[in-house]
């Protein structure tokens, strides 16, 4: 339970970021092909307690129902994040990450010609090739898609099929990316929204990926709450 900080009892705590880094260990460490796995890892388990406490807010205080929609929205945004960063080691170990051969080194801008009753122009892009190939960015939806057809979180395609719907909702962290008069976070985030984040994550990380044992899948007792397990 979250403590006033008037209160004599001492702070509340979530999992330990070195229980959780035992964890992550299991499959993030070094030798897979990826640089910096141990910051990765420390990353993810921060960001994993930062949804604890945004379950324990919601649990303990009294929030308005505006501040409870804020609360999950910024649980959805952590958790693509940390969903994110997982399929970008898993995609980059697994050697399914997608790469390019070639460098843009410039860019000749052409001259506008009306074409079509518009004005418009052709740019010539310059590449170079390169040694080898290099990693290519790839977008969070991309990632999704490469995973699903890889099976690289499983088999079980409603994790998936969830993480379609989410996607959307972590560009929400951009507000002046508006719609309609309509597409606010007030009517775009909702408590379905929220167990969906809380299943998806609670899926991955008691999974065969990580192997947990009874004391580590005990780490996310409480996304159970959110139910369909």
């Amino acid at each position: 339970m979250l403590v006033k900080k008037t209160e004599g009892a001492g702070p509340w705590y979530p999992v330990t970021i070195d229980d959780l880094d035992g964890l992550l260990i299991k499959v993030i460490h070094s030798g897979r092909g990826y640089r910096h796995s141990y910051a990765l890892r420390r990353n993810i388990a921060y960001n994993l307690q930062h949804v604890e406490y945004l379950d324990r807010t919601v649990q303990d205080l009294k929030l308005s129902s505006v501040l409870i929609t804020q609360t999950w929205k910024t649980l959805i945004i952590v958790g693509c994040g940390i969903v994110e960063s997982l399929l970008h080691f898993l995609l980059t170990a697994n050697g399914h990450y997608a790469t390019t051969d070639w460098e843009l080194v410039d860019v000749a801008p052409g001259n506008p010609k009306k074409l079509d009753g518009e004005t418009r122009k052709i740019d010539a892009h310059i590449y170079r090739k390169l040694g080898s190939p290099q990693p290519k960015q790839m977008t969070f939806d991309a990632m999704i898609k490469k995973s699903e057809s890889k099976k690289v979180l499983g088999s079980d395609r409603t994790v998936y099929a969830k993480l379609r719907r989410l996607r959307p909702l972590r560009n929400k962290v951009h507000l002046q990316e508006i719609g309609d008069f309509n597409d606010t976070d007030w009517h775009s985030f909702n408590w379905s929204d929220a167990c969906s984040m809380a299943q998806v994550l609670h899926a991955i990380f008691t999974s065969n990926i990580f192997r947990p044992s009874a004391a580590q899948r005990g780490y996310f007792e409480y996304l159970e709450q959110y139910g369909d397990f």
